[in-house]
């Protein structure tokens, strides 16, 4: 029988099963043994094997030598960042979810290192307009790429690296990962100098867009959050986080789709499902953001917006599960990764390594990725920038 570590503290196992919202039987079921002796564990009438502690280890993402220390460590629950949800809606955020914000936090950290001073807006915030519609106006202009240049793409992939560059100009940070759960298409670390935004990779190229300016006025507004998709959640939010997350989707929406220009574009032909697709496209948008313009604008009735919504809801579903089919084909795991990290970021990392900067090893960190692959990657970051 193997020998019990007895010095294993039960305390810490539930303090890094909490921090990443995980109950005492998803806890069980992903170390591999049942809940009655994971809860020994963590009331400390038993105590883990070493292979088993191992496993903890993986489970909860902790060092080993973590769950021997007397007391807690003293390290903040990455959740405390969302002030803009209520503790109902992020305790009852995935493990996953969780991951993705300690994912953020990291690419802070490694912007920190890699850039030292920053450019970001944020560092003079009274620059920025409060009113929505000066906000996107003074936003177009400082990019320079106005309403006309969006709509000419047409490509809704193109659209949103374009906007990812150029918010990483103004010192906004855009990166991509898959976030293993489809109820939450983005989240934002926020920070005066070095903000993240991170987008769910599993979503259309629609949502994306409408999830990076849903998270950049987050930003604006000086705050963390992150985009559930479903409307659902907002029962759970008081009167100010409410108003706070439909700020964010109106000035996404009237960033995206100007009202005046889109008054231009209703003038031109009658308004039936075939003319919502075609807006969604010159856009860049998804044909729901379509219907809630219209909506907002009066053009159609509250009944009329919801049920028409559900049905594209429903597109966005047959969707994503088609964009999950064509992923499970395969595909260049060094492109993938690439579009993860973007080609800005991911090529300072390389000029830092290659002045002598950092090592492979950091730049493996900052890359996420493994130091043997960092060739494969570099080859990969190369031919896509020629």
């Amino acid at each position: 029988m193997a020998e019990t570590l007895s010095g294993v503290n039960g305390e810490i196992i539930r303090w890094a099963r909490e921090f990443y919202n995980m109950s005492p039987g998803d806890a069980a079921q992903a170390i591999g043994v049942n809940v009655i002796r994971y809860l020994n564990w963590e009331n400390g009438t038993e105590y883990p094997t070493y292979a088993k502690l191992k496993k903890i280890s993986d489970v909860f993402r902790k060092p080993s030598a973590v769950f021997f220390f007397p007391e807690l460590p003293d390290i903040p629950p990455i959740k405390g960042d969302l002030r803009t949800l209520t503790d109902t809606v992020i305790d009852g955020l995935s493990k996953n979810v969780m991951i993705q914000l300690e994912k953020a936090k990291a690419y802070q950290l490694n912007l920190m290192e890699l850039y030292g001073t920053s450019n970001c807006i944020f560092a003079n915030r009274n620059a920025i307009p409060s009113d929505t519609k000066q906000l996107c106006d003074y936003l177009r202009s400082i990019m320079g790429f106005p309403i006309a240049a969006q709509k000419g793409r047409k490509n809704y992939k193109v659209v949103f690296e374009i906007y990812r560059e150029k918010l990483y100009e103004l010192g906004i940070y855009v990166f991509k990962d898959s976030f293993k759960d489809d109820n939450v298409s983005g989240l934002c670390i926020n920070d005066n100098y070095f903000p993240v935004i991170l987008i769910n990779n599993s979503m259309s190229f629609a949502r994306q867009i409408f999830t990076l300016f849903h998270e950049f006025y987050h930003l604006v507004s000086n705050t963390s959050g992150a985009e559930i998709v479903r409307d659902d959640y907002y029962i759970y939010l008081d009167r100010s986080q409410f108003a706070a997350e439909k700020k964010c989707d109106t000035f996404a929406n009237e960033f995206l789709v100007p009202t005046d220009d889109f008054k231009i574009e209703l003038s031109k032909k009658i308004i039936d499902e075939d003319r919502i697709s075609e807006l969604a496209v010159l856009y860049s948008v998804s044909k729901e953001a379509i219907m809630y313009k219209l909506w907002k604008m009066q053009i159609i009735s509250s009944d009329d917006y919801e049920a028409l919504k559900e049905t594209f809801y429903g597109d966005a579903l047959r969707n994503l599960k088609k964009r999950k089919g064509e992923k499970s084909s395969g595909g260049n795991y060094y492109f993938t990764k690439l579009s993860y990290l973007g080609s800005t970021y991911t090529g300072d990392v390389f000029k830092q390594l290659y002045s002598g900067k950092i090592d492979s090893f950091r730049a493996s960190e900052m890359l996420n990725s493994k130091v043997d692959h960092l060739p494969q990657l570099e080859t990969a970051f190369f031919r896509g920038t020629k």
